[in-house]
């Protein structure tokens, strides 16, 4: 547990007020805070993403070129590079877009504990209703990930939720210099994707793998698992790169009762920086077989 987490939990304190011990200085951990609610409180739907595509083109600053196309995929580009790290997250969810509020509240993590969290409620009825962390949460780190690193692509596409309608008519140029993919759409902060409906993202006992093994084990990501489709299959059945999706800390997905805990954002932020200082701005190249089997260990 962080020490942000053990300030909240001893002190009641809400996130904003005062200052609170952090691995960021005050005011850098407030603006992400922000920068984190601002986007879960964008409503967005499949094929229905427009406001939150218009919210990131103003709040984004910090890159060389930025292009959406005509289905609303969003490709950013900063820094020279032979090869590129790319982060993706999806710009859809499977809620209805309503006029939302965005709260505070300490509910439980992967592992009981109760944690700082954001849920969203109906403005006018006081109602539960789905956050949209399955995938703002990972476009709030694909963001800060391009904040903070020199060299990176970021691809956000629409329309996962329902096929993968983005990814599958993603720009083939623009992952022609991509080195590997880190995709952050898996749930809670202990899970990733061995495959993608038995489409291998990368191969066992690689390089790859191999290099990043023990920081993804140290950060508590224990549930490798075979999971549904996101757009990382689909990039994976069409280019030759490797690819990782991570937990991105959001709970009870696809649910009216859908929240995001804090901390699990913060730590597969931090996560997706280490895995791309290690693997660097280099080609782990891996050509897809479909399987049921994974044997990594």
């Amino acid at each position: 547990m962080s020490k942000t987490t053990e300030h909240i939990l001893k002190t009641g304190m809400t996130i904003g007020n005062d200052y609170i011990d952090c691995d960021y200085p005050y005011d850098e951990y407030i603006q992400k805070i922000n920068r984190l609610k601002g986007i879960l409180s964008v409503p967005t739907k499949t094929w229905e993403e427009q406001e939150l595509i218009q919210y990131i083109v103003d709040n984004t600053t910090d890159f060389d070129t930025m292009d959406i196309d005509d289905l609303g995929n969003i490709y950013i580009t900063k820094g020279k590079a032979e090869y590129y790290p790319c982060f993706v997250a999806h710009l859809d969810s499977v809620h209805e877009r309503v006029d939302m509020v965005v709260k505070e509240e300490l509910l439980p993590n992967a592992q009981g504990q109760k944690m700082p969290a954001f849920k969203a409620y109906e403005r006018d009825t006081g109602e539960p209703t789905g956050i949209g962390g399955d995938d703002k949460a990972g476009v709030f780190i694909c963001l800060e990930l391009l904040r903070e690193l020199d060299t990176c692509k970021i691809f956000l596409p629409v329309a996962e939720e329902t096929g993968c309608h983005g990814s599958k008519e993603a720009d083939e140029d623009f992952f022609k210099d991509v080195g590997y993919a880190l995709q952050f759409d898996s749930t809670e902060n202990d899970t990733m994707s061995l495959s993608l409906m038995g489409v291998k993202l990368f191969k066992e006992n690689s390089e790859f793998i191999n290099k990043t093994k023990d920081v993804i084990l140290e950060h508590g990501i224990t549930e490798w698992l075979n999971h549904p489709y996101t757009d990382t299959m689909m990039l994976k059945k069409k280019f030759d790169f490797s690819c990782l999706n991570f937990a991105a800390g959001y709970y009870n997905y696809h649910t009216k009762n859908e929240y995001v805990i804090i901390e699990d954002v913060f730590n597969a932020l931090t996560l997706g920086l280490k895995v791309t200082n290690i693997l660097g701005e280099n080609k782990y190249k891996y050509k897809s077989k479909p399987t049921n089997h994974f044997n990594l260990f």
